[in-house]
């Protein structure tokens, strides 16, 4: 059982690339799969599951309207908290941070990369706003089609990225009698500092 054991010598970020590479190939459904859990500015913790789409030593990159529950959260409460869960793995990782927007050309990119009927979709959905019925989305959605049938779709100014700088990253892995294996990675003066946790 020692030798699965999670190493405190470990660099956090490399070793969510080895897992994360471990999970996109053996889990079924979007191993990219995170949970967000953001807190409104009256103290209301929400979570919903988003997609990472990129990361690097600087954080960890997701996009979103802005404007919808969470960007309204993010914008008066920067601090987030990730959660990845592989159940094939029986491993997570738990990522704790404070959210920035990313650049324009770093969102128009990831914007154009999308295929047409997403660019289109950032436009339709008024994200998080009440909808009156299924017909009322997919209206708004041939309306945008025919507004931009000619012409290249513009990234709204509304739909951005956020990059989750960590000062927090934990790893967790499944093993024998619930004695699961914990190391927590906490950012002290831009090191990190590695412990392990009782399970």
């Amino acid at each position: 059982m020692k030798n699965n054991l999670i190493s405190l010598k470990e660099d956090p970020i490399k070793l969510f690339a080895k897992w994360f590479k471990e999970a996109k190939n053996k889990e079924i459904n979007d191993p990219n799969a995170m949970n967000l859990s953001t807190v409104s500015e009256n103290n209301k913790p929400s979570s919903r599951i988003v997609l990472l789409k990129s990361y690097s030593d600087q954080g960890f990159i997701f996009y979103t309207n802005t404007l919808s529950k969470k960007g309204k959260s993010l914008s008066k409460n920067k601090f987030v908290a990730l959660n990845f869960y592989w159940k094939t793995l029986k491993k997570q990782i738990r990522i704790e941070g404070k959210t920035l927007k990313v650049n324009n050309k770093t969102a128009d990119e990831y914007f154009y990369s999308r295929p047409i009927e997403s660019q289109i979709g950032a436009w339709a959905s008024i994200q998080s706003n009440k909808l009156k019925n299924r017909l009322e989305l997919e209206n708004r959605f041939k309306n945008y089609e025919i507004k931009f049938k000619y012409k290249k779709v513009i990234r709204p100014t509304h739909w951005s990225g956020y990059i989750v700088v960590p000062n927090l990253i934990e790893f967790w892995q499944e093993m024998p009698h619930r004695l699961h294996d914990r190391v927590e990675f906490k950012k002290v003066k831009l090191m990190w500092k590695a412990r392990n946790l009782f399970p």
